[in-house]
Formats: C-alpha cells, structure tokens, sequence
C-alpha cells in the first residue's frame, strides 16, 4: 500500500474544512505497537496556534481495527492540550481493535484521568464521538472520529438527551467543535 496517497485522500477533507496538515509528524520513541502512543498529524501546531488539531496516522491502515459505520477510522481532536490528546486518544485506538466507536457514542474516561499521570480530578470525564469525515481509498470507506472531551455531567446529559442535542449547548458556549482540558461543564 502507498500510504502516502492513502493517507493523501482520507485527509482531504481535513485539509478542505480546517487547513494544511503540518511539515512535521509527532512521533513517538516507544511505537504504538510497541505500547507507546500513536503517531499524529497536526494542523495549526507549525502556526503555535492555542488550539491545534491532532489526527492520527496509523490506525485505519490496520486490518485489526474493527470499522463503525465509516469503515475503519483515524482518531482527530482539536485541543488546548497535547498530552491529553496523546493519552486518551492513544488509548482509544487501542480500544479501536477490540471495540466500535461510532458517530454519537460517549465514552467513560474516568478511570483513566483520575489516576496516573493527570495526579488530579480533571474536569474531563467522558468523551463524545462525532464523524468529522469520511472519504474512498482503494475503493473502500474510511472514516476520521472526532473525540471531543467532555464532563461527567455533559456525559450524563447526552445519554439522556442525545449527542445532537449536547453538541448545540457546546456550540452555544463556544466549545465545540474543540477540547478544553480545563473548563467548566456547560450543563
């Protein structure tokens, strides 16, 4: 596989709606295979723009990973904070080879966030997924989940009322469609 034009075509979307992807790759010493974090391409982080986007870069090219409704998929998320994109996604991809995340589901991230590194009680205790896009490549549907990061109360209210309805009352505050480690909930 060309990776670079597979990777070429399921990014065009991204780069259509918020920009060039950066020069430069983040990767890791440890790999992901390896128990390391994954390898992620950023939008805004060459700029030193305060919210840079993050999307990983190794994810839908693994057979293993299960496909949602996309097919198999990239993990993105636009956030205030690269070590938390890099834990909780890193994560998440590897929960994406034994599980389906699909547009609209939550995600309980509190055991990991109340221990370990965080050494705090974070106001981040959930994350909602969200298609962000979805694109062809050698003929098959790939996908990119946006992981936003919500609070255990926005959890609770999206479960109750449905993602559409949380994703409005973040928009009216002004959050979505970002992640900001250390806010208030909106609910």
């Amino acid at each position: 596989m060309d990776y670079g034009s597979f990777y070429k075509q399921i990014y065009a979307p991204l780069e259509a709606a918020h920009g060039q992807i950066d020069t430069n790759t983040i990767v890791a010493i440890i790999g992901f295979d390896a128990g390391g974090p994954l390898n992620f391409c950023t939008i805004g982080r060459d700029t030193g723009a305060s919210i840079v986007t993050y999307v990983s870069c190794e994810l839908a090219v693994r057979d293993e990973q299960l496909p949602n409704a996309n097919g198999r998929y990239e993990l993105l998320a636009s956030c205030d904070q690269e070590d938390w994109v890099r834990s909780i996604l890193s994560d998440i991809g590897r929960m994406s080879l034994e599980a389906v995340f699909n547009d609209g589901d939550t995600m309980d991230i509190g055991g990991w966030v109340n221990e370990g590194w965080f050494k705090r009680k974070p106001p981040l205790q959930g994350v909602l997924f969200k298609t962000e896009s979805t694109s062809i490549a050698n003929g098959q549907s790939f996908g990119v989940l946006r992981c936003i990061g919500i609070t255990r109360p926005e959890m609770v209210y999206a479960q109750s009322h449905g993602a559409p309805s949380l994703i409005s009352l973040l928009k009216k505050n002004g959050i979505y469609p970002h992640t900001i480690v250390s806010r208030s909930s909106v609910v």
